[in-house]
């Protein structure tokens, strides 16, 4: 009888749970609240976090306030989430137009960064199905000093009002 190697067992074990945690990621959830989860890492807190009912099937876009309360700057690297095939950040460029930004983002030390409507998005991209509001998105926030930070964003809907990010004291 001939075994596959140990190596390629567990591969295959871990390529299964990414897989997984993908078709998780994707299967809207539903809460009884609207209310954002902030999610914390050492100095770094991501708040008021929600997605805009999106007016198509195709992209969605998301509003948050990132707050730095320590003494160096810290860059946000990337955003993933399991509800789109991939995640931009875009910010209002020089001209009024939204820009991508693939550098990442600086947030300075003691300072914030907001993307609200007309201030630049995170939009995430190719959705893998209906966001309605009620339902909640998972959002993965990798920093190059913090590290990961997790945060659940509401949908809400398109005339709702913003929730609001709570400043850290």
């Amino acid at each position: 009888m001939i075994r596959p190697p140990l190596a390629l067992i567990a591969a295959g074990l871990v390529v299964l749970l990414g897989m997984a945690g993908l078709v998780r990621g994707s299967i809207p959830q539903h809460v009884a609240s609207v209310a954002a989860t902030s999610s914390v890492a050492p100095g770094i807190v991501v708040g008021g976090a929600y997605v805009r009912e999106p007016a198509t099937t195709v992209n969605a876009a998301t509003y948050f306030t990132i707050f730095n309360t320590t003494d160096a700057p810290d860059t946000l690297v990337s955003v993933t989430t399991g509800a789109g095939s991939q995640a931009t950040l875009h910010n209002e460029g020089s001209n009024g137009s939204m820009t991508l930004d693939a550098s990442g983002l600086t947030v300075a030390a003691h300072g914030s960064v907001t993307f609200s409507p007309g201030k630049g998005h995170l939009m995430i991209e190719k959705l893998y199905g209906l966001l309605k509001p009620g339902q909640t998105v998972n959002l993965q926030f990798t920093f190059a000093k913090a590290g990961l930070i997790l945060v659940t964003a509401p949908v809400i809907a398109i005339a709702a009002p913003a929730p609001t990010a709570v400043t850290p004291k």
